[in-house]
């Protein structure tokens, strides 16, 4: 066990696992090594890897904090900080200066939207160790979350200040507040880029390149933002398969035809909780949950990958997707109505109080319609729609994961919205009733219009404090956090006007999609 830490503490990765794997080949339920196991798979980004290990450390110790720690802290990374954050309340209660678990727990409640909640772990956690940097980011994010950019200000700068993540904090600082001529980071943004050594990670060449980018947009330089835009997705450029996908969505759409959903009628749970809004990214979505999340009707959830889950359960992300077929095909009444329920279970844990409607803004959820149908027939769907062109470059102009990577290259995104749009068109044919389609251009030009006919589509009443979404508090942690804090306006219109000499690529691949 010593030798494997040795080696994992020295970077030799491969040497650690097998001294590892040796113990468990002895004893599977050691539960250091498979703690140890845990670690490395978080390190080499394979979170459900790790989330097996955790927990088969924790059944071997269960009041083990550390353990306790990591596997809430894994959940959190894997998209399941609902399921992550009893574990690390519970490491807490047993050693409540645990300095991991504050930072951990100010994470995960982050990710769960509530990043008002996670505050006082974080405070806490700068406090018992005022020198380190981690804390600082983490408070400084949530506050950016809650609208509170020029206070994460100075809590970044800390960042900065203690030796760590200064690509993250530039990052942070870019984004948490508009940059002007009189006051911006693209000077140090610049001087990080170059004192990069050539060996240094990706990921921070790449927050380094957003990061100038968004500086630049903001103080309207076009020419170069996009050439920052082209060094970050240089650096975290990832392959898509646009071929498995396009695959993927024949396969869903023959699937979901008339004839299935008509003998299927009825199946399912009819509850009217649910509220998908779905689309693509950069379309809208956060912007109209926060208008409905300002009813005091309804609870806005987030981005939730609990539809996600049941169609993992059911193979669709496996192999070439014909198992998904074949599982949809053999589910009865009782198996949709065991999903349904599960997912609305889940939902319901994440309100307070018991609101009318609770909208779920994953904005992929747009290929699950079907399986919405089937599971939850008397759900509603909101789809935001936005100019192609703006909604893509929107799209390239920001950071996403690698479940993204369609975003990294025009062309494939371009190809990539028209699966989009042909997909929906699908949804609109054989559901009829159960999507609204809302335009974003429609959205800003007359809110109340358009948010009185989203009310009335989910079945609930005016209520003026719609209007006036920007002074909901409620913490958003996607992309869009900046702007839901703002009353409507129309500058995101017509955006990509200003880089249209670098966006051919993307004009030839939308085809007719693109707007004259």
């Amino acid at each position: 066990m010593e030798r494997g830490l040795a080696l994992q503490e020295q970077g030799r990765l491969r040497e650690a696992e097998a001294s590892f794997q040796a113990i468990l080949h002895h004893d599977p339920a050691h539960a250091d090594a498979n703690n140890a196991m845990g670690t490395l798979a978080v390190a080499a980004e394979r979170i459900d890897v790790a989330i097996n290990y955790f927990t088969k450390a924790l059944a071997a110790a269960p009041r083990e904090v550390r353990y306790l720690n990591n596997l809430g802290n894994a959940l959190a990374l894997g998209g399941k900080p609902e399921e992550g954050v009893p574990y690390l309340e519970r490491a807490l209660q047993l050693r409540p200066s645990m300095y991991e678990a504050l930072c951990n727990l100010g994470r995960a409640l982050r990710k769960l939207g509530q990043a008002g909640r996670g505050l006082p772990y974080l405070e806490r956690a700068a406090a018992l160790r005022p020198a380190a940097p981690e804390a600082h980011l983490a408070w400084a994010e949530a506050l950016t979350d809650l609208g509170r950019g020029e206070e994460a200000e100075p809590l970044y700068r800390a960042a900065i200040d203690k030796g760590g993540g200064r690509a993250a904090a530039l990052y942070g600082l870019a984004n948490c507040v508009r940059q002007t001529p009189d006051k911006n980071v693209l000077a140090e943004i610049e001087a990080a880029e170059a004192q990069l050594g050539a060996a240094e990670a990706r990921a921070q060449r790449a927050l380094l390149g957003y990061a100038a980018a968004k500086t630049c947009m903001d103080l309207q330089r076009p020419d170069a933002a996009f050439a920052h835009l082209q060094r970050a997705k240089a650096a975290s450029r990832a392959r898509y398969d646009m071929a498995q996908h396009e695959g993927r969505q024949k396969r869903l759409t023959g699937l979901f035809n008339p004839g299935f959903l008509k003998s299927r009628a009825g199946w399912g749970e009819p509850s009217e909780l649910p509220v998908f809004i779905v689309g693509m990214p950069r379309s809208g979505t956060s912007l109209a949950e926060q208008i409905l999340a300002s009813h005091p009707e309804v609870h806005g959830a987030g981005e939730l990958n609990y539809l996600h889950d049941i169609a993992n359960q059911l193979l669709f992300s496996l192999g070439d997707g014909g198992l998904f077929v074949e599982k949809i095909v053999g589910l009865g009444p009782a198996e949709t109505k065991a999903l349904a329920s599960t997912y609305l279970d889940k939902l319901a844990a994440l309100a307070p109080g018991t609101p009318r409607r609770i909208t779920d803004k994953m904005p992929h959820n747009f290929t699950f319609v079907g399986l919405v149908a089937l599971l939850l027939p008397r759900a509603r769907v909101i789809h935001m729609r936005r100019n192609p062109l703006d909604n893509c470059f929107s799209i390239y102009s920001n950071m996403f994961s690698t479940a993204h990577a369609y975003a990294d290259d025009l062309a494939t995104l371009g190809r990539y919205y028209r699966t989009y749009a042909a997909l929906m068109d699908h949804w609109r044919r054989v559901l009829p009733g159960m999507i609204l389609d809302v335009h974003y251009e429609d959205l800003v030009a007359d809110q109340e219009a358009v948010t009185r006919r989203m009310l009335d589509f989910i079945g609930l009443d005016w209520h003026p404090a719609c209007l006036e979404f920007f002074a909901n508090a409620r913490s958003v942690s996607t992309i869009s956090r900046w702007q839901v804090r703002q009353p409507i306006y129309r500058t995101s219109i017509e955006r990509w006007r200003p880089y249209e000499r670098h966006l051919g690529p993307l004009v030839e691949a939308l085809g007719d999609l693109a707007p004259a």
